[in-house]
């Protein structure tokens, strides 16, 4: 009876997985072009997270999982695709906040970055979690030390930001890197939270933008008329010593 009702197709449900696959003749796989499967991909992405698999994708887009690494080659490498993110041109951004220093109101140019660095971030946190569990990650090789160039940079140039608007007189003078790491380990800590423990908290990203700029400045605003001292920097001590 089952032979009947398969070569009938009248058993199976239209519109299913299942029957597309039983109209199908056998040896033939189905055919989906890259834009379609990284539209999938991307809402499975969204929906899970790092917790997504290729397998749930490909099942999802109808089509066997050898597919997807026929066309992409790892999961990072699709994830990348789907979500549309470039490293290069995220690291451009953080770069460009530098030459924004001294222009315009402060705290505006300050919410404006955080709000897109979370952006960023919903799909720059995932990549680099997959990438530190693939040894053979283009951004793993070399001991990871591109990826420690590229924090380097962002670090620098948000250190930089923060030196020149000390210049500029617009806040009091501290430690620019120390005032680089408290935002970015907030903003690196959201992006974290909703990644891992989404229910936890109800903050929304603007509002938690704006309010950890809030807090950054409230710490660091040169009261007018005020030189505030900076402590001597302290170097990291030696090991061993």
């Amino acid at each position: 009876m089952a032979r009947i009702a398969r070569s009938g197709g009248s058993a199976s449900a239209p519109g299913t997985a299942e029957a597309e696959a039983e109209a199908r003749p056998r040896g033939r796989p189905p055919v989906i072009s890259n834009e379609r499967l990284l539209e999938v991909a991307r809402e499975v992405f969204l929906e899970l997270g790092i917790r997504a698999t290729t397998s749930e994708v490909a099942r999802r887009a109808g089509v066997a999982e050898g597919t997807l690494f026929h066309r992409f080659k790892s999961k990072e490498e699709l994830f990348r695709a789907a979500m549309q993110f470039d490293p290069d041109q995220a690291l451009a951004f953080v770069e460009a906040l530098p030459s924004q220093a001294g222009v315009g109101e402060l705290r505006a140019t300050l919410v404006r970055f955080a709000e897109h660095f979370l952006e960023l971030g919903r799909v720059a946190v995932p990549v680099m979690m997959m990438s530190w569990s693939n040894p053979e990650s283009e951004l793993c090789c070399d001991g990871g030390s591109e990826r420690q160039q590229r924090y380097r940079r962002v670090v620098s140039a948000i250190s930089s930001f923060f030196h020149r608007e000390m210049e500029a007189g617009r806040i009091a003078r501290r430690e620019p890197e120390l005032l680089a790491r408290m935002l970015l380990g907030s903003l690196h800590h959201y992006c974290m939270s909703e990644l891992l423990a989404r229910e936890v908290g109800g903050l929304s990203p603007a509002y938690y933008a704006a309010q950890v700029v809030d807090v950054l400045l409230a710490a660091s605003v040169a009261p007018v008329g005020s030189t505030p001292k900076v402590a001597r920097r302290r170097q990291r001590p030696v090991e061993g010593s």
